[in-house]
């Protein structure tokens, strides 16, 4: 309920206080970079966005509507480097050849997020920008070696996405920046590759672990391994440990029980109403060799 006044009329709190439509990516910085001493930022489909400011998670006086900017709409594919504009919607991503192609564990990822309606909404550079351990387009991103192009009146920065994302919730864009796309190395043919989420219902749930598999296999031996996941520390990991035990092994549901093992020493979950801090190391384990195991099926089936 809003709050009153001492005479009992309401008192209306705005969520923010001017509202601008960015037609270009110039216009788009032009605007961010207009503050004034105002805090603003940028919205696209405003999934995330739009919940912070309702829990005064977050604070926006300006807000730049980027929805509409044709230079970060778009997937593309360029020598052997997908680029997915920030922008660009799960419900593209799911619609789109390259990312079945070249990104399938992107795809499966983005199918878990939320309802229709929030697929045809939310966008990569929003789940992104708002950096939660849980969200389910960050461990495929990371299990791919991502990086974050932004870029501002002062020109263009790349960072891998381990060094965008440095905490719960916090990243490295810089005040007058936007995040422009997002790029990773397509995967090669016979490249194993899944997504794994377990949350409290099938559909519409925040993750309380999910899990991000990449597995370069020649002769059933692991030339390269990525793995990610969210969920179970301040921000998204990489498992080095997993990855150095998966390297030049033969694939085998014991090497699969390592890794379930292995993977511990890589993870700070805690106590949540989601989850236990037990319950998600047990799941963590679990997650991670059925997916261990469904990135082998896909290799060896590609190969």
């Amino acid at each position: 309920m809003a709050p009153r006044t001492s005479k009992g009329v309401r008192k209306v709190e705005m969520l923010y206080q001017s509202y601008h439509v960015a037609h270009t990516l110039e216009e788009a910085v032009s605007l961010l970079e207009s503050a004034n001493g105002a805090t603003v930022r940028p919205i696209a489909g405003g999934t995330d966005l739009m919940l912070q400011l309702h829990e005064r998670l977050a604070r926006a006086d300006v807000l730049v509507d980027i929805s509409g900017v044709p230079e970060i709409q778009d997937i593309r594919l360029s020598d052997g480097t997908v680029h997915v504009g920030a922008a660009v919607t799960y419900s593209q991503i799911l619609d789109s050849a390259v990312m079945k192609r070249y990104a399938p564990l992107l795809t499966e990822a983005s199918r878990t997020v939320g309802a229709t309606q929030i697929r045809n909404m939310g966008t990569v550079g929003g789940n992104l920008g708002t950096a939660s351990p849980a969200g389910d387009s960050l461990p495929p991103l990371y299990a791919l070696d991502a990086s974050v192009t932004l870029t501002s009146s002062k020109g263009e920065r790349n960072l891998p996405i381990t060094a965008f994302i440095q905490g719960y919730r916090r990243t490295d864009l810089r005040a007058g920046e936007l995040i422009k796309e997002i790029s990773f190395p397509a995967l090669p043919q016979g490249a194993g590759s899944v997504f794994v989420k377990f949350g409290l219902r099938q559909s519409q749930a925040i993750a309380v672990v999910n899990v991000s598999v990449v597995l370069h296999v020649r002769q059933e031996r692991v030339e390269r391994a990525a793995v990610a996941l969210g969920a179970v520390a301040p921000m998204v990991v990489r498992s080095p440990a997993v990855e150095k035990l998966l390297l030049g092994q033969l694939l085998s549901e014991d090497l699969f029980e390592q890794a379930g093992e292995a993977v511990q020493q890589d993870i700070s979950p805690i106590d949540d109403v989601r989850g236990s801090a037990a319950f998600r190391r047990h799941l963590a384990g679990a997650l991670l060799r059925e997916a261990l195991a469904s990135a082998r099926r896909r290799s060896l089936a590609a190969n």
